[in-house]
């Protein structure tokens, strides 16, 4: 039996094979699911979508609230509230708060949403025997993989495949499509875009039923929209950054409901909020056409052109895919449906057929077809080691592992030799990076460590080390000038879009070991240990 869970932003979403009926559906999973109400572009039609928000509330001593829960109480914007925490973990994020007593941390509370959503959903279920599929954004770093990886295995230590969230959607629109064609998968939510160009295989037999030519993706999304549209409210209506600390998490919640309002045919919107502190009544009016320009200044249809130019451009000088053979264009997430976008798209794309039937179940759907097969993936991050150039004088990121290398490999990309630093050397190693060509326009109000709005200079990190401690290997005995090339490894890529290290001592006798992060020690030879885990 399969389950599949995509992760989301603002929403997340569990499905299930059901082989009574021999389809995907999605369940009603008891106070944690909400249907979803929205109108797609151009039409009149109210269309409904099941979604588990993606909220977890700390309440006093061991009590926690999860997804709608925390909506039914008016948790939302309370203190104890987690909100947004995909966004975190994709940065990286550590920070954490005090919570009745209790310091929660980021990551904390990330792992405790996941963890708890699963077990509310084997409990639901019913079954011991299951297989999970799970989604990650295509841009999303090694360190996001190998902590979701971590949270799910807490209650589900059974099988458990990792596809990206672009290349799930082509399988979620799997009816709606032939063998043979090109199509591109257009996913934009709450806080990525990912754009894939896909190809389904006549001959596979279901056994690969996708191939992956091009990827690109952004850390961009209706969040950062959000804070656009609060940007121009605190322009306009002059307030104070105090007036942003007051009522900013309740002005964010009003400036989605606009936004959503507009997407679906609104002209205008007006928001009426007063600051119970200060007693300032504050007004303001968005437009469809004042919200179309303001994406334009921001830069976001450029952006979504550049994402695309870059997924293309990959299938291009991979497999020497044509613009011209996209067939048609898959649109998936929240934010697919905002004001201008689908419009962009088709811009982009004028002999396809555009469409967003199923823009919030299709992701988890098609990972929940997933299993049991395999998909040809290609990376779109470069695995790199740090030289010194020195005729510039300045540190250079040298690529050990191309991006547009298909994964999971077979046997070792790149050989490379470690020798120590010194005579009589102990401690060895390599800082291994992981560099993403993302160029996201930025913002002057982010999220908070906190989930709410704060002024400040938008600073996004494009480039990340795996392993930020240098030394790993402890060479025993210690290693001499006399032997430069004792240590040799090699580089592979996992099933799961980890980078991977094999690595062997050469000297006869030896007890050299790899140290963990976690202070775990593993004698050598290793094979095929995730570098994240360094």
């Amino acid at each position: 039996m399969t389950i599949a869970f995509d992760f989301g932003t603002c929403n997340s979403v569990v499905a299930r094979w059901n082989p009574a009926a021999n389809a995907v559906e999605v369940p009603m999973i008891p106070n944690l699911t909400r249907r979803y109400s929205y109108r797609l572009p151009g039409e009149a039609n109210e269309h409904q979508a099941l979604v588990i928000p993606s909220l977890i509330h700390y309440g006093a001593g061991d009590h926690y609230k999860l997804g709608a829960q925390v909506e039914t109480a008016g948790l939302v914007d309370d203190y104890g509230t987690f909100s947004w925490i995909k966004l975190d973990m994709l940065k990286n994020s550590s920070k954490s708060r005090n919570i009745n007593g209790r310091r929660i941390s980021q990551p904390m509370a990330a792992t405790d949403l996941v963890s708890r959503i699963l077990t509310f959903a084997l409990g639901r279920f019913g079954d011991t025997e299951e297989d999970l599929a799970i989604t990650v954004p295509v841009e999303s770093f090694d360190s996001y993989v190998d902590w979701l990886m971590a949270a799910v295995t807490k209650v589900f230590p059974r099988r458990i495949r990792v596809l990206d969230e672009a290349t799930a959607c082509i399988l979620g629109y799997r009816d709606q499509v032939k063998d043979g064609e090109i199509f591109m998968v257009f996913d934009f939510g709450g806080g990525t875009l990912d754009v894939a160009i896909v190809s389904i295989d006549p001959n596979a037999n279901h056994e690969k039923p996708c191939k992956v030519l091009g990827r690109a993706g952004e850390e961009i999304g209706g969040t950062k929209v959000n804070c656009w549209m609060l940007e121009e409210l605190k322009t306009t209506e002059d307030l104070s950054e105090q007036d942003i600390d007051d009522v900013g998490a309740a002005l964010l919640r009003d400036i989605e409901e606009a936004k959503v309002a507009i997407s679906s045919g609104e002209p205008q919107v007006d928001i009426t909020r007063i600051n119970d502190i200060t007693g300032r009544l504050i007004n303001h009016t968005f437009s469809r056409q004042g919200l179309i320009g303001l994406l334009e200044e921001k830069g976001l249809f450029r952006t979504v052109s550049r994402t695309v130019d870059r997924a293309l451009e990959q299938a291009h000088d991979k497999y020497a895919t044509k613009k011209s053979q996209i067939a048609g264009v898959f649109m998936v997430g929240g934010t697919s449906l905002l004001q201008g976008v689908k419009e962009r798209v088709e811009a982009l794309f004028p002999d396809c057929d555009v469409r967003c039937d199923n823009p919030f179940e299709a992701i988890a759907r098609g990972a929940c077809r997933y299993v049991g097969g395999d998909i040809s993936s290609v990376l779109v991050h470069d695995y790199c080691l740090k030289s010194w150039n020195r005729q510039n004088k300045v540190f250079e990121l040298i690529p050990v592992v191309p991006k547009g290398t298909s994964y999971p490999t077979v046997g070792v990309i790149c050989g490379k030799y470690i020798c120590g630093a010194c005579d009589e050397a102990r401690e060895l190693g390599l800082v291994i990076w992981e560099r993403s060509n993302m160029k996201a326009p930025g913002s002057t109000i982010e999220l908070g460590p906190d989930g709410r709005p704060v002024i400040r200079v938008n600073h996004q990190e494009r480039e990340r080390a795996l392993n930020p401690a240098d030394a790993f290997i402890y060479a025993d005995p210690l290693w001499s000038r006399d032997e430069p090339c004792r240590f040799v490894v090699g580089f592979a890529v996992d099933d799961h879009k980890r980078l991977a290290i094999s690595i062997k001592d050469t000297r006869q006798g030896n007890r050299s070991y790899i140290k963990m992060k976690n202070g775990e020690q593993i004698y050598l030879p290793v094979r095929n240990l995730p570098i994240v885990r360094l």
